[in-house]
């Protein structure tokens, strides 16, 4: 018979929020050294945590508090930093005689020491920003503008990540400068386009637990959001 508190429709849906989160987090580390190419270069984890990080916490932030929001960041961030553990031991465990990929493996797989640095760093200090302003520009427009506070959180702690990420990353690279750029410019786009998922989370998680959410405490603050 499942746990009383698993039943817990808003334990449910905090569960489904951070690991989402956890999921972004951890795979925008393991590819964060592929850099791809569609007009501009970027790393390919910048879209990932475009998508699967800042708009998720917002939403979080959004539903419970930004107290709930920095549990869910703290969460991915030991996430991330279990799973480089664990990968590294794989690789160092000696492969078997028969078994040829290890050359393979721990070319795909090794994560550099400047990579995780770059991760943590980027990330804790753009998401401690990020949560502090969403939630700030929040208590000051009295609950509203919901689609204000999240953009200009996220735009703001993008920036951050991404020049403290690149420039751990990528200090020695003669195409820094581009990769930077590149990384900003597909950050904000994809922002942008998250914004109406942010919306309809929110909304959507709001109506699954009864208007009984943090971010919705009166039926006015239901309309403001659904304007």
């Amino acid at each position: 018979m499942m746990h009383p508190v698993l039943l817990k429709k808003e334990v449910r849906a905090y569960l489904l929020l951070t690991s989402l989160v956890v999921c972004g987090m951890v795979c925008g580390m393991i590819t964060a050294i592929k850099v791809v190419h569609f007009g501009i270069d970027f790393p390919y984890s910048v879209a990932v945590v475009a998508v699967l990080t800042y708009p998720i916490i917002d939403c979080i932030c959004e539903l419970w508090g930004k107290q709930a929001a920095r549990q869910a960041l703290w969460i991915g961030l030991f996430s991330q930093i279990l799973i480089s553990i664990l990968i590294q031991i794989s690789i160092y465990f000696p492969a078997a005689a028969f078994w040829t990929l290890q050359p393979a493996f721990h070319s795909v797989l090794s994560i550099g020491l400047s990579v995780v640095i770059a991760s943590l760093a980027a990330f804790i200090v753009s998401q401690v920003i990020d949560i502090f302003v969403y939630q700030k520009i929040k208590d000051l427009s009295q609950g509203k503008w919901l689609w204000v506070r999240s953009n200009i959180s996220v735009y703001l702690g993008q920036v951050i990540d991404s020049l403290i990420f690149v420039n751990i990353l990528f200090y020695d690279s003669d195409h820094k400068l581009s990769i930077l750029t590149g990384t900003i410019t597909v950050k904000i786009i994809l922002s942008f386009l998250m914004t109406p998922v942010v919306y309809l989370i929110v909304i959507a998680v709001n109506r699954y637990l009864d208007n009984n959410t943090f971010a919705f405490k009166s039926a006015n603050q239901i309309q403001l959001i659904k304007a």
